[in-house]
């Protein structure tokens, strides 16, 4: 591999990374993650609405982006296009499993006595209902929280990238990240954010 070309990953195109990732590049990988995470987040929360099931998907989507990387071909289109696709592609399958996943009969899955009250399907709350409500509230937070809870839950970002970009020292993001998830968790109701 080209030592130059490692030393200036952050300047090259998304086609000369690729080329260096099918060459075994891990940075050239890696500087693809960092370029594209946002995006990639973006296409599957669009599908899936689940915070949770975006943070768990990411890794799983580069990973299988990485692996099928030979079948991206720069003269049909542009790599992010790709990748909105394969991202677009692995959320439908997420969701599907998690469709098939639920298919378990109630007789099964009853107590002896039947249902409760606070038990009955009509009166839970959906997930996509209760990430709603966590969105909201975490725009209505004040800065730097806002910045901080949508750069970590809804970006996937680490905790030193929010650092560095605000020009924090990291356990002050940590510090306010922690506080305002703890705070949105009791005002929300919600025991996982």
């Amino acid at each position: 591999m080209d030592p130059m070309a490692t030393r200036s990953i952050p300047l090259l195109t998304d086609e000369q990374l690729i080329e260096l990732l099918k060459k075994g590049d891990r940075k050239a990988g890696d500087a693809l993650v960092m370029r594209h995470n946002r995006l990639v987040a973006r296409a599957v929360y669009e599908v899936v609405r689940d915070l949770a099931a975006v943070e768990d998907l990411i890794q799983e989507i580069f990973m299988k982006a990485f692996r099928k990387v030979n079948l991206y071909n720069p003269e049909q289109g542009k790599f992010t296009v790709w990748l909105t696709t394969v991202a677009r592609h692995e959320a439908i399958n997420h969701l599907r499993r998690m469709k098939r996943s639920r298919h378990v009969s109630l007789d099964d899955t009853a107590p002896e006595g039947g249902f409760s009250p606070i038990e009955r399907p009509s009166q839970q709350v959906s997930k996509k209902e209760t990430w709603g409500r966590v969105i909201d509230a975490i725009h209505k937070l004040p800065e730097p929280a806002r910045t901080i809870l949508i750069k970590r839950i809804l970006e996937s970002k680490p905790f030193d990238h929010i650092a560095k970009m605000l020009k924090q020292p990291v356990d002050t993001v940590k510090t306010i990240y922690y506080r305002n998830t703890e705070s949105l968790r009791k005002k929300l109701g919600i025991p996982g954010i």
